[in-house]
């Protein structure tokens, strides 16, 4: 029942809040001082700033204590309209349960031992404790190489960090949405993903042709676009059909849809990205979506245990080289 109701909480609130832009996320995590130094109140400091539905929620599961705890924190503090989203339904069921709603709450409770740069500080992307139990993994996407720049933009499960607010020796981060404690869950992965809806069937038996179905947990982080069964029935006839008489372009097929690395769509930039097939496919990202090769990200930034989903409207087309011919 539990976790079942945190799924249905989470497929309402969860879905694509729009892409990102250069200057969307106001330098992504870059932090402005608004306090000094010293020990701050968080409860008081987030009311201060406007966070009132996450404290008040904080209060009501009886947790002012633990994020008034002498330890360093993030705190990822969802604005009052992220929880004004959530289907008025669902949330009343998550707050019946207070042991859920505790749950949610201490997801955004992030652990740390070191000083609140420690953002800056990753590389391409790192997986942190929270004080709920489950990990939470933060991507951060820089414009100009490895180096801190000012326009770089950080996630955390996808979702961007807006600029933060320094309380004391921790710092609060402003997100757009309510996270999920199940999104780094090792049952969600892309193959439970893809047998969790029909729609995903065709794709779904590739994997299980190649007998690949099987859930791995040593996989490295990944991004996989996903085509939707109708995109499948889209191409001309008999050729999905010679793809599966054959296991070498079945292979490359699967591989044009899967890149390593998780790139949420923060971090789909115009420009090519090398998939695993050993080709780029190009990425166009504009106000009206993005683009993968041919194909319409219609669903994006789908956080699984691997890495992240994009669901896409077409099949990526097969691009033919010298690494991996088709004869």
């Amino acid at each position: 029942m539990k976790l079942l109701l945190i799924i249905a909480f989470f497929v309402v609130n969860v879905t694509a809040s729009g892409y990102a832009t250069k200057n969307q996320y106001n330098s992504g995590y870059a932090v402005q001082p608004a306090y000094p130094q010293q020990s701050v109140n968080i409860l008081a400091a987030l009311r201060k700033n406007g966070f009132t539905t996450f404290v008040d929620l904080i209060v009501k599961a009886g947790l002012q204590e633990t994020f008034s705890d002498d330890r360093i924190f993030i705190v990822l503090a969802p604005k009052n309209e992220a929880f004004a989203a959530i289907d008025p339904t669902v949330l009343a069921a998550v707050l019946k349960h207070i042991s859920l709603l505790r749950d949610v709450l201490l997801y955004h409770l992030v652990l740390f031992r070191q000083t609140c740069n420690v953002l800056s500080a990753i590389f391409v992307e790192q997986t942190l404790n929270t004080a709920q139990g489950e990990v939470m993994r933060f991507n951060v996407y820089r414009k100009k190489g490895p180096s801190f720049a000012t326009e770089d933009i950080a996630t955390a499960n996808g979702v961007p960090l807006l600029r933060g607010i320094p309380i004391g020796k921790n710092i609060i981060y402003p997100i757009k949405k309510v996270l999920n404690p199940q999104d780094l869950s090792l049952n969600n992965t892309v193959i439970n993903f893809l047998k969790s809806n029909e729609d995903f069937s065709i794709f779904l038996s590739i994997f299980e042709k190649l007998r690949f179905a099987q859930n791995s947990f040593r996989t490295r982080p990944k991004t996989t676009f996903v085509p939707t069964n109708a995109a499948f029935k889209a191409l001309p006839p008999g050729v999905l059909d010679s793809f599966f008489a054959d296991l070498d372009k079945l292979v490359v097929l699967l591989n044009m849809h899967i890149a390593s690395g998780t790139f949420y769509t923060s971090g789909l930039v115009d420009g090519p990205l090398v998939v695993l097939s050993g080709v780029p496919v190009d990425i166009s990202n504009t106000p009206y979506g993005i683009t993968v090769s041919n194909a319409q990200i219609v669903e994006p930034d789908i956080t699984v245990f691997e890495g992240v989903v994009h669901v896409i409207d077409s099949v990526i087309q097969v691009v033919e080289t010298c690494f991996n011919r088709l004869y």
